[in-house]
């Protein structure tokens, strides 16, 4: 109606001549599907460097940041804890929630796009004043209208708030899947930090229990006269600096076990250590072999990166909404209904009512309020660019940090087995010699110690071996789930909840 109006005038004040007028409605037709204002989105030019600063790059293997969480923490018991996070976190299920009023306001934008219609029904009973009537009477009046009312999008408006909706809910998308990477390599950290000081915890049982025995032996020496008080008082040292270690120890294991029951979700999950005197030793992590893959697929692996990208996208877009603001609006309303006195024949044909309007509603003066919040998009666009490309420069030097750092742990495991391998061979000889009489308490004291340093480093570098190799994961984008394993986590969190 509102092109057949237009055309209309254009014809009748002679500015559409009569050859022409056939094209008329092809060009508004034009018009109003024409191209949304503001600039449409491209990524931004960055000169990302060719490979990482290591070798793990060019190995020819499996990307390391494209392997399924389960195909990377090999551990049994630590996929089962992982599993039951997935399921129980609280913190996954708030930003799980977030992605689902992110799709509900991608429709809720969308359908700006479309007309709305509705149904109107009024009842009315009324009388007339009698100082203006001399013959006052009652009368009614119903009324059922259908209504359709449509903005027409002519410079993108709503194809532009769309567009950045829809952006804002691929970030939130992004977003649940960097909590899924977080809290998968979360739990695998807090689980092998609690194995490694329930490592040491036992270590530092062993030692007290062994120095026992040497304090109990040097007071039996003594009494019979082989060894003076000074070795007995070094003895019950050595004994009571083992001791000192336990309620420290103690006091990090429960802890570390706390922090990771808050990741499962549950007041009282039952943790069990495994046994052994060296409990990361024969933990199977990850694949043997791997590649990291080069900068560039970096852009479509890590989720922070892709939600940056997004959130550029929509700030894009944002630029484009503000600048339609400078242009007249356009819409269109209408009304098809009946009206009546009788509620009786309120189908009547001969009740019907109708209605068309056509308007157009443009800025005149806003005392630059217009200029204002087109300025302010363009800089949160910038803002928006600048966040992308921090997100990658970080994102790049964090990769080339994981990987030095599991270099720096292969090459320090290798040194600190090598000293706990001779710290127990200078143990043992010690060992010997003192109680063959040919060396004091002081050199099987000193190896003891020795000994005793090295077990509790040798725990904590494997410790650290393996938490630089889940950063490395992590920092790949490794972990990220499917559409698909996202929506069971949910429907598994919201049966958990009900």
């Amino acid at each position: 109606m509102f092109k057949l109006l237009v055309q209309k005038i254009f014809v009748q004040n002679g500015l559409v001549q009569k050859p022409v007028r056939a094209f008329v409605p092809l060009g508004l037709s034009i018009l109003l599907t024409s191209c949304a204002m503001g600039p449409d989105y491209q990524r931004p030019e960055m000169e990302l460097p060719t490979q990482y600063h290591d070798d793990l790059a060019q190995e020819p293997q499996t990307n390391l940041g494209l392997s399924k969480w389960k195909s990377f923490y090999l551990d049994p018991d630590l996929q089962i804890l992982i599993s039951h996070a997935l399921s129980q976190n609280l913190d996954l299920e708030s930003v799980r929630s977030r992605l689902i009023a992110a799709r509900s306001k991608v429709t809720v934008t969308g359908a700006a796009l479309y007309p709305s219609l509705g149904l109107e029904a009024g009842a009315e009973r009324a009388i007339d004043s009698a100082i203006t009537s001399t013959d006052p009477e009652h009368g009614n009046e119903f009324n059922l209208d259908g209504t359709v009312s449509w903005e027409l999008d002519i410079w993108g408006a709503n194809r532009r708030r769309s567009e950045a909706e829809y952006a804002n809910f691929l970030s939130a998308q992004d977003a649940l899947n960097l909590a899924v990477i977080s809290l998968i390599s979360d739990v695998a950290s807090r689980y092998y930090e609690w194995l490694d000081i329930e490592q040491r915890y036992q270590i530092a049982l062993n030692t007290v229990e062994i120095r026992l025995k040497e304090r109990d032996l040097s007071r039996l020496r003594k009494k019979n006269g082989v060894i003076s008080g000074l070795q007995v008082r070094q003895a019950e040292v050595e004994y009571q600096s083992a001791k000192v270690t336990l309620p420290d120890l103690d006091f990090e294991r429960k802890a570390k076990s706390n922090q990771l029951k808050i990741l499962l979700g549950e007041f009282n999950y039952p943790l069990e250590a495994k046994t052994g005197d060296e409990l990361l030793e024969d933990i199977t992590l990850f694949p043997n072999s791997f590649v990291v893959g080069v900068p560039s697929q970096m852009l479509s692996q890590r989720p922070d990166v892709k939600a940056a990208e997004q959130a550029l996208i929509a700030a894009n877009a944002n630029v484009g909404v503000a600048k339609t603001a400078f242009f007249p609006q356009f819409t269109i309303s209408g009304s098809y209904g009946t009206e009546t006195d009788d509620l009786s024949s309120i189908f009547d044909s001969q009740g019907l009512t109708w209605s068309l309007l056509g308007g157009i509603t443009a800025p005149i003066f806003n005392a630059g309020s217009i200029s204002a919040q087109y300025e302010i998009a363009q800089q949160e666009y910038k803002q928006a660019n600048l966040a992308y490309r921090s997100t990658v420069l970080s994102a790049y030097f964090e990769v080339n940090d994981a990987m030095n750092s599991f270099r720096r742990s292969e090459l320090a495991i290798e040194a600190q087995q090598d000293l706990v391998a001779a710290s127990k061979e200078y143990t043992r000889l010690a060992t010997l010699r003192y109680r063959n009489g040919v060396s004091s308490s002081l050199d099987l004291m000193d190896a003891q110690r020795s000994l005793f340093n090295a077990e509790l480093t040798l725990s904590q570098v494997r410790r650290d071996r393996l938490l630089s190799m889940i950063t490395l994961y992590r920092s790949l984008g490794g972990g990220v789930l499917t559409e698909e394993e996202l929506a069971d986590i949910s429907s598994s969190n919201q049966s958990d909840s009900s």
